[in-house]
């Protein structure tokens, strides 16, 4: 695990999470989760016997939605507060879990049908080629994996890590945690290098900001040819 994904975990259980708990009361950003619950089940072709985990869940946005209308869905994270705003939330089945660091089978002892992992836009490269690999494995065969990338082609100003990684270290104005955060960028070449020998591309669209390009979404789904 990178030393940038270890201050954004440091940085979420100083304050962090509670903080963005108290900024999604104010601004929940309905319209942001409806379109993805309607992602996910357009990607599932709404087959409710399907098994959902969820990477790094926050406090289970999607998960609730999910739960709500009939999905099985785990939800997941490595932050505590989280966890417990889950609960909270009335979620059924919440793993604590941290996939960069975590043995997959020994946490939930079973395969999935669709892996989320949605605005987890705080890994470098090693991290998500990790991430890849981990969701590869613990997928059914035709296992689908949704996932989003903010957008490099948004930040032509950032810099570059020796792993090649895109990215900055910023301070959000409208937190009150005042810590600097890492976020890295991707292009579609660098989501190409990831996949590639993993998983075929089943959607793929931009979405976000003034010109709606500022995320990569896309649809993967397991390639059983290669491996």
């Amino acid at each position: 695990m990178s030393e940038h994904n270890i201050k954004t975990i440091n940085m979420y259980n100083n304050g962090g999470a509670i903080e963005y708990i108290k900024h999604s009361e104010i601004d929940p950003e309905t319209d942001k989760w409806d379109r993805l619950f309607k992602y996910v089940e357009n990607s599932l072709k709404k087959d409710k016997t399907k098994i959902i985990i969820e990477f790094g869940s926050g406090k289970g946005e999607i998960a609730i939605k999910l739960q709500n209308a009939g999905y099985d869905v785990i939800s997941s994270d490595t932050v505590d507060v989280f966890l417990d705003e889950e609960e909270k939330q009335g979620i059924k089945q919440i793993k604590k879990y941290n996939f960069l660091v975590d043995n997959f089978n020994e946490v939930f002892d079973l395969k999935a049908d669709l892996i989320i992992s949605w605005r987890n836009p705080h890994l470098d490269m090693d991290d998500m080629k990790k991430l890849f690999n981990v969701v590869y494995d613990a997928l059914t065969d035709n296992g689908l994996f949704i996932i989003n990338f903010q957008n490099a082609e948004v930040h032509p100003d950032a810099k570059i890590l020796p792993n090649g990684t895109k990215y900055e270290y910023k301070i959000l104005p409208d937190k009150k945690t005042k810590e600097e955060r890492f976020y890295a960028y991707y292009s579609k070449e660098d989501i190409e290098q990831l996949r590639k020998d993993l998983f075929d591309i089943e959607e793929y669209h931009n979405e976000g900001g003034k010109e709606a390009k500022n995320w990569h979404v896309l649809t993967l789904k397991k390639n059983r040819i290669l491996h």
